[in-house]
């Protein structure tokens, strides 16, 4: 039986970026989704242990989660300050019927099915395997003061990388052996050399790089076959009479006033704008044409219903909201104290974060019939992509 472990307790310091770098998008999937992914092609991985930055197991729960049916069930533990530490916290989540442990580097995103395959092979043969390649580059030792001392020799090197794979026991006696000794290496077979006992070198290929820079997020891109999404905008316009006595109901938010938008559904303007904006940035009819306003099956709806008809009609069609951007004009009720509900209840419709959706609102400087508090309108622009 074979058990992998998967380190995502990293960061993304060098690649720039505010959240781990696990969690980078690359096309349809992140980056731990793109691991996982490969390993659902290696027919002996019999479970995978996903080791998570403190605080972070939730974010990984639902990564995980939304990959749908896998081969196996991963389970996540919480990593510690060293990678060493790390990959010990994996160890022990093992199961003991567990023959080979793989220990991946989730920041290696390209790393073939076939190559897990001969890693494990070679670690149940040697005792413990690493993938590797040799080195391209001429390397030299240098001085602190840089200056060179010696030029090495390049067909003696090798770059290491993962996933690496161990005999269970040799890996658990070399991790018990480097705490008795107070060794600290940097990668997990130095372990085993640091043991005297010998490492078996499994050729890999240049494609399965470490995701360290932003740069290398363009190669695995390339490596991966993926493709910028397709931007689309769309825009959209509405506008409703107030009538007193009618709820008003704005971003799927009712709101306390005397009168409200008058129309066939809930007179949602501020939705029924968006719908609009969205099925344009789609190139589909208008809302008109799918909620007929003289459909009885339509009165008195709720817009956020018919929002999330057409979000499942663009998830048909392969689009997807990205950012989102309402205006209402209207003198009254007042928007303020409620834009953050009306956040909430877009995102949870469209799929998308808070952060990518703006609600705002003007009056009409008592000018004209938004003015005079006859009605009110709202404006959209949307971007959408297609995978």
């Amino acid at each position: 039986m074979i058990s992998c472990i998967l380190l995502a307790a990293g960061a993304g310091k060098r690649m720039k970026c505010e959240a781990n770098k696990i969690f980078l998008q690359l096309g349809n999937y992140s980056v731990l989704q793109w691991n996982l992914h490969h390993m659902t092609e290696v027919a002996d991985i019999s479970e995978v242990i996903i080791v998570a930055a403190a605080g972070e197991e939730p974010v990984i729960a639902k990564e995980v989660a939304a990959m749908g049916q896998l081969p196996w069930e991963p389970r996540i533990v919480a990593g510690g300050k060293e990678r060493q530490d790390s990959v010990r916290a994996g160890t022990l989540a093992v199961s003991e019927s567990a023959d080979i442990i793989l220990v991946h580097d989730g920041a290696r995103p390209m790393a073939k099915p076939e190559l897990f395959t001969a890693v494990a092979k070679a670690a149940d043969e040697y005792g413990a395997a690493v993938a590797a390649v040799p080195v391209i580059d001429t390397i030299k030792r240098v001085s602190d003061d840089l200056l060179v001392t010696q030029t090495l020799k390049r067909s003696e090197l090798y770059a290491v990388q993962t996933p690496q794979g161990f005999q269970r026991q040799w890996l658990m006696d070399a991790q018990a052996y480097a705490a008795e000794t107070d060794f600290l290496g940097t990668d997990d077979v130095s372990l085993v050399e640091h043991q005297g006992k010998p490492v078996h070198i499994v050729l890999s290929d240049y494609t399965n790089c470490k995701l360290t820079t932003p740069e290398d997020i363009i190669r695995a891109k390339q490596y991966l076959g993926v493709t910028e999404p397709m931007m689309r905008v769309g825009f959209g316009y509405d506008v409703h009479r107030f009538k007193t006595g009618r709820p008003c109901i704005l971003g799927g938010v009712q709101i306390e006033s005397e009168f409200g938008p008058d129309g066939h559904s809930d007179a949602d303007v501020l939705i029924h704008a968006l719908m609009d904006a969205l099925l344009g940035a789609a190139g589909l009819p208008d809302i008109g044409y799918w909620f007929p306003p003289e459909d009885d099956a339509f009165k008195g709806i709720s817009s956020m219903e018919l929002l999330r008809r057409v979000v499942k009609l663009l998830h048909e069609k392969g689009f997807k909201a990205y950012n989102v951007d309402v205006m209402v004009i209207a003198e009254a009720p007042k928007l303020k104290p409620h834009i953050g509900a009306m956040k909430e209840n877009l995102a949870g419709a469209l799929g998308i974060g808070e952060d990518f959706i703006s609600v705002k609102a003007t009056t009409h400087e008592k000018m004209g019939a938004f003015g005079r508090k006859e009605g009110l309108a709202a404006q959209a622009v949307v971007t959408l992509y297609k995978a």
